[in-house]
């Protein structure tokens, strides 16, 4: 069993407990997290009472249904403040997601916050990609064209990892001949790689097939993707006539083209392991439910809307119900890593505007919402104490 910095310490260890200690372990760092978040956070307190919940007398991990979910469409809200933990001078960025259903959501997030997510990700990277060195070419924005989109900027920080990367989207324009020059000028220097949204990988390849370029990359080139196909689905390929397609015109190993689930609301990234399957990090917990009654949770393998429990956010509470549909299951994968695996199916219709046990206008409206200074409970990780990098 591992506590949240015994688990950020040392991710590969966290992946391969096994199933009693990981369920005691995802367990015990939620719970840390809920009884934060109910001290600190009037407006997740007022949730937790209204529902009768008790984050400190969650005891197993199906307790962890019972917890209160915010749906994501909260962070749309010009109102959306009330949802922070932390003060808003606490506030160190905040990241937006793409508006493909016309509002965005923004993400406010403290430094703890940040902290706890980047050596999550680092982590996470290493563990699945096992990169070091080479040549990584972003087929999306740099940070600075883009410095507040959530999504992108999980995939920037894979530049850190590589010996020289370069960016290809600017000013909103992308030249599948640029991104072909790039590739032929590392080519018998380095190991190269490609990071991307799916739908800008898929420009690329209909560009090489158009014009008859067959491209070999090298023996351990990856192609790593996030964010699906978004405005783009007219143009969106099957997972598995993505590989294909990513092998035959790019020589890329199908087990090499690796795929990763988020969103800018959590912290938590499902990133996939060489059989295609995405693991959902050993401090965050999946619970499918019951589209129409959101407080039901639905079986292992059933379909239904995803929420995400994420342990690493201070800056507000990380358990949100969100409008993907999908499933979940449990145990060991094939790749010996256990804990949960999230099959992503679609966005749902909700537009994540599922409601709360109280509602932000009655909340406002209460005349309680003046809150408390406290501590983190004892356990509860306060920028990484005792862990390693």
């Amino acid at each position: 069993m591992l506590s949240l910095p015994q688990m950020l310490g040392n991710v590969s260890k966290a992946y391969v407990q096994s199933p009693d200690d990981w369920a005691r372990s995802v367990t015990d760092v939620l719970r840390d997290a809920a009884i934060y978040h109910q001290a600190g956070n009037g407006f997740y307190r007022a949730q937790c009472d209204a529902l009768g919940v008790d984050p400190a007398a969650i005891n197993d991990i199906n307790d962890l249904q019972d917890l209160p979910l915010l749906p994501v469409g909260m962070f749309k809200r010009p109102d959306a403040q009330v949802l922070l933990t932390c003060s808003l001078a606490d506030v160190e960025t905040e990241t937006r997601s793409s508006g493909t259903r016309g509002v965005p959501s923004v993400a406010p997030r403290n430094s703890e916050t940040l902290t706890l997510a980047l050596i999550g990700l680092i982590g996470t990277y290493r563990e699945f990609f096992n990169l070091s060195g080479g040549a990584g070419l972003f087929l999306n924005p740099s940070d600075p064209e883009a410095s507040e989109m959530g999504l992108l900027k999980d995939l920037n920080i894979l530049n850190s990892v590589f010996d020289h990367h370069t960016y290809l989207v600017a000013g909103q324009a992308f030249d599948a001949g640029e991104a072909l020059e790039h590739l032929r000028r590392w080519e018998g220097h380095m190991t190269r790689h490609i990071v991307s949204p799916p739908f800008l990988i898929g420009r690329l390849l209909r560009f090489l097939e158009r014009e008859n370029i067959n491209v070999r990359l090298d023996p351990y080139s990856m192609i790593i993707t996030l964010g699906g196909w978004k405005r783009h689905t007219a143009e969106a390929i099957p997972d598995e006539g993505f590989r294909e397609r990513c092998h035959d015109l790019l020589g890329v190993r199908a087990v090499n083209v690796r795929d990763m689930y988020g969103m800018i609301e959590s912290n938590m990234l499902a990133v996939e392991c060489h059989l295609h399957r995405k693991h959902v990090p050993p401090w965050c917990y999946i619970s499918i439910r019951d589209p129409g009654q959101s407080g039901k949770e639905l079986a292992p393998g059933e379909t239904g809307t995803i929420a995400v429990l994420d342990a690493l956010s201070t800056s507000y509470p990380g358990f949100l119900l969100t409008d993907d549909m999908g499933e979940v299951e449990t145990g060991t994968c094939g790749c010996g890593r256990t804990g949960q695996v999230i099959n992503f199916r679609r966005r749902g219709q909700s537009g994540g505007l599922g409601d709360c046990p109280v509602s932000i206008e009655r909340y406002l409206g209460s005349g309680t919402t003046a809150e408390p200074e406290v501590a983190a409970p004892q356990g509860r990780v306060t920028v990484m104490e005792g862990t390693g990098p």
